[in-house]
Order: C-alpha cells, then structure tokens, then sequence
C-alpha cells in the first residue's frame, strides 16, 4: 500500500483552490544538478547575462537524466494523491524528459500573461470529457522573486470552470472552446506564486493559470509535466 505523501489538509487545499504549492519532494542536490543540466541543454551560462540577454522564453523538451531526476517517489506519489482517482500509484512514472518553461528577464513593467487552461489549443483536438489530464505540475529549478516570471493562478478558477463546462457539455466538449470563454466563467482575481528552487506547484485540469513578465534579472528555469 501506498503511503500518502501530503496530508489531508494540502489535499483539502488543492480541492478548495485548484492547486497546491509543495515544497520538499525533491532532494536539494538533484535540484541543483537539475538546475545545472537546463543551462547545459540551453546551450547557456548562467553566469554570463550575455549568453542569454536576447532571450525572452525557452520551452526546449530535453531528455537528460539529471532533469528528470526531479520527478522523484515522492513528487510521483503526490501527483497521485492529487489526481482524484481512478489511476493506480504505478500509473505515475517519471517523464523520458523534461518540457522546459523558463522565463527570461525583460525591461516591460510586470504582468501575467493572462489566464488560460492547458491542453485548450484547437490544433491539438483535446477534449473536456473525459478530463485531458489528471493533474499539472510546475517544478521550479531555481528560487523566484517576486515578479521573477513565477506562475500566476487564479484560486477557485477550476470549479466555476468546471461549472461552466457542465452547463452546456455539448458545446464546451472541445477543450479549446472552454478555455476561449473564460471570461463567461467570472473567475476573480489572481495570485502571484513566488516559489523557491525544488517547489512544485501541482494544478487541477481546470485551474485557470498563466505565466508572467520576468522583471527581475535572473532567469526562472522550470519543468511542466502532467499525468
């Protein structure tokens, strides 16, 4: 049997907000070396502003073992407490690679980019029903500051926009339609989320999120994977 990894009130929190932001699942070595092995596949050097001054975003998938070391037991099992059932523990593998999201610094003031649901790509043909995903999560390979690029989520987002998918189930079946109508679905303010290196922010299906303007001067370097 598999023992719980977050306890009832993480778990009563992820219900009640659509996420969860963990920290301790993944060894503060196999962070560092995972922070390491994304400037290595980025081709960059941390130290030198100059290698990456002209970027604004990276979103490389890299197959290095270093990076996918972060998706340790641990992470593993809490994605499965999260997942609302339905999959066994062993369902939850580690990625072959890491999906990079890092976030470069910019001159613009700070802003999120403006929420969105995953997987709401029309090309991409998702659907609501059944759920195109059991649960997300961002795993964040260096400490943020605030307004450093961290995610940005919209608390309670997922049940209204579960509600508003359940309204017309016919219609709002292709995912891309949903997220393109958000708006329908008064989903109130947003959090900032200010992360320190080896967090991991796990987000429902339906949890309004997006990124954000880097303002600060050092890049946020983060993997996403889902299950």
């Amino acid at each position: 049997m598999t023992e719980p990894i977050l306890t009832h009130d993480q778990v009563a929190s992820y219900i009640e907000d659509g996420y969860l932001l963990v920290s301790g699942l993944i060894p503060c070595d196999v962070v560092q070396r995972a922070e390491a092995a994304m400037w290595r596949c980025m081709g960059l050097d941390r130290n030198d502003p100059g290698s990456w001054s002209e970027r604004t975003a990276d979103h490389g998938h890299y197959e290095d073992a270093e990076l996918t070391a972060v998706y340790t037991d641990k992470l593993l099992t809490a994605a499965w407490q999260l997942s609302e059932g339905g999959l066994e523990r062993e369902d939850f593998r580690p990625p072959k690679g890491g999906f990079a999201i890092n976030s470069f610094p910019t001159d613009s003031a700070w802003a999120p980019h403006g929420p969105h649901i995953d997987h709401s790509i029309k090309e991409h043909g998702h659907e609501s029903f059944p759920a195109a995903f059991r649960v997300a999560t961002m795993t964040f390979l260096n400490d943020v500051e605030p307004h450093g690029g961290g995610t940005v989520v919209w608390p309670g987002s997922h049940r209204k926009i579960a509600a508003l998918a359940r309204s017309n189930p016919d219609y709002y079946r292709p995912m891309w339609v949903l997220g393109g109508e958000l708006d329908k679905a008064d989903i109130g303010e947003c959090v900032e989320i200010v992360p320190q290196g080896g967090d991991v922010l796990f987000y429902h299906v339906f949890c309004a999120h997006s990124g954000s303007l880097n303002a600060t001067d050092y890049p946020r370097l983060a993997m996403n994977m889902k299950w």
